[in-house]
């Protein structure tokens, strides 16, 4: 999340822009966020470098972005690969780049750096050339804006190797005016992959991951938690080229969530632009996976022609966000797992798409829970005041298990009031957060059976949804403890009443001998 100092200096770079004439703000973010992978690159690289210091050793050349030597350039000329150009990887890096005069800095970036970042044959930063195809260097005789950018992106605190600030920024340029697109906030995407604990060996994907906040936070887990197991050669290639999966067919938003697995050591995430509800764009997903992560967009339409029909056989709609948790479904093997938000609509909406959607997870796969969450944790006003598509809608996470065979015996519900932050527009941090402890119980579901029904959490049987149309809406289960009010007797009010009008005649009797 973008605060303080560090909002300031966002907002300064987005103010250089605007002051050279560059105001649109997809422009401003396809140059920003490219400039940003070029920093990211030579950030992985210094720690790198300086983790291997410590322990006195050369870090491998197949490791580093900038290996030793220099870098060759080939393009197709009458259908043969020439040399284009040749420059030491030194010359490459930011570090050593930045501080050149206005024009040098300008042509080293756009005749050097950029051809290397699209590089399809350049290894060291993946497939990124295929998400950057419509990207072209956008400061030709904007040599001024460029230096300006550079030097504030040099800032040591803008160090994108310690956290995922490149979706921090991508989030608060999201909320400056780019229609339709809200991010997920970090700590729901933790508490998710926290409850859902991603390891090696799994195949996980995000069908809607926008930056791709869950599959970089999957991956965290992962090395947070199985060190040892991906010292392991065959785990380490299977964590770089074969775990990680995922989709947005918004071509910004490909581009970024690539750049930022790739810095997240996801050397070759497996991401498509193509949309899988689409025709039969999922063929080769259905059934893969072992695990579902997402947000998916809220409120969209998809015309029935252009829907996958595998998936209009679970929900016949044109609603994505019955679609979409259609797709997932599909998409899971069985024994797989999906944790996904979904807007409360889905919990009880009554026509029959809305209906069968819930009965296909609740009847033929295992529904495990539902957490409730409180209106405001999507809040993302812009700097005009208005929000983002699908901003404050009340939303809930849907928790199921794969089966083909039904299973569900009793759903796990909890009312999460308290996210760890104020549910008005500023989101300021507070004490109280309840994902803690959804984390605690939901890891320990046996000892949910018991809860009362007043409590945060608690399990509803299976038949007891059924006899309420399949509703899934935590106040319909839950019992509200209502403070029992003592009223006086009734004789005490009377006889209170009876004195007033006593009170009141004297009184008049009075008045009337003073006129």
């Amino acid at each position: 999340m973008i605060t303080g100092e560090l909002k300031n200096k966002i907002n300064a770079i987005w103010q250089d822009f605007y002051n050279e004439n560059m105001a649109q703000t997809s422009d401003i973010v396809n140059q920003l966020t490219t400039l940003m992978f070029i920093k990211m690159l030579d950030d992985k690289q210094n720690a790198l470098e300086a983790q291997a210091a410590i322990v006195g050793i050369q870090p491998k050349d197949e490791d580093l972005v900038f290996k030793h030597g220099d870098y060759k350039c080939y393009e197709m000329i009458n259908g043969e690969k020439q040399l284009k150009f040749q420059i030491p990887y030194e010359k490459l890096r930011w570090k050593n780049f930045k501080n050149l005069n206005s024009m040098d800095l300008a042509r080293t970036i756009k005749e050097y750096v950029v051809p290397f970042i699209k590089d399809p044959e350049n290894r060291a930063v993946g497939q990124f050339g295929k998400y950057a195809k419509k990207y072209t260097f956008g400061f030709d005789d904007k040599e001024r804006l460029l230096t300006s950018v550079v030097d504030k992106l040099s800032d040591p605190e803008l160090d994108f190797n310690k956290t995922d600030l490149m979706g921090d920024v991508y989030e608060y340029m999201c909320g400056s005016g780019i229609s339709g697109q809200y991010r997920t906030p970090r700590h729901i995407i933790d508490m998710a992959v926290e409850m859902m604990q991603p390891k090696l060996g799994e195949k996980i994907i995000d069908p809607a991951m926008g930056t791709a906040g869950f599959i970089i936070e999957a991956a965290k887990y992962v090395k947070e938690n199985q060190k040892e197991q991906l010292m392991a050669s065959e785990n380490k290639h299977a964590f770089q080229n074969e775990m990680f999966y995922g989709c947005d067919n918004d071509n910004n938003m490909a581009r970024i969530g690539y750049m930022n697995a790739v810095l997240h050591g996801i050397k070759n995430p497996n991401f498509t632009m193509d949309s899988l509800l689409e025709s039969e764009n999922a063929t080769n997903y259905i059934g893969k996976f072992d695990l579902v992560l997402a947000n998916p967009p809220f409120s969209g339409s998809l015309v029935e022609e252009a829907t996958n029909g595998k998936i209009l056989s679970i929900c016949n709609t044109k609603k994505t966000e019955l679609l979409f948790v259609g797709l997932m479904d599909l998409l899971l093997k069985a024994g797989g797992r999906c944790m996904t938000i979904v807007p409360d609509g889905v919990l009880f909406g009554g026509d029959k798409a809305h209906k069968n959607l819930r009965i296909e997870l609740i009847d033929k796969q295992k529904l495990i829970g539902v957490v409730s969450m409180p209106n405001g944790i999507f809040s993302a006003p812009s700097k005009k005041g208005s929000s983002s598509k699908g901003a404050g809608v009340k939303t809930s996470f849907l928790i199921f298990e794969k089966t083909n065979k039904g299973g569900t015996d009793n759903v796990w519900f909890y009312n999460m009031t308290n996210d760890g932050f104020t549910l008005d527009a500023k989101r300021s941090p507070i004490d109280g957060s309840d994902i803690p402890d959804i984390i605690s119980r939901f890891k320990n579901l046996s000892g949910e059976i018991n809860r009362s029904r007043k409590d945060k959490s608690f399990m509803v049987p299976v038949a007891e949804i059924r006899n309420n149309d399949y509703d899934l809406t935590i106040n319909k289960y839950r019992e509200i403890e209502r403070e029992a009010k003592v009223y006086r007797p009734t004789s005490e009010i009377l006889a209170d009443i009876e004195k007033l009008n006593s009170d009141l005649s004297e009184s008049l009797e009075e008045l009337k001998k003073l006129m």
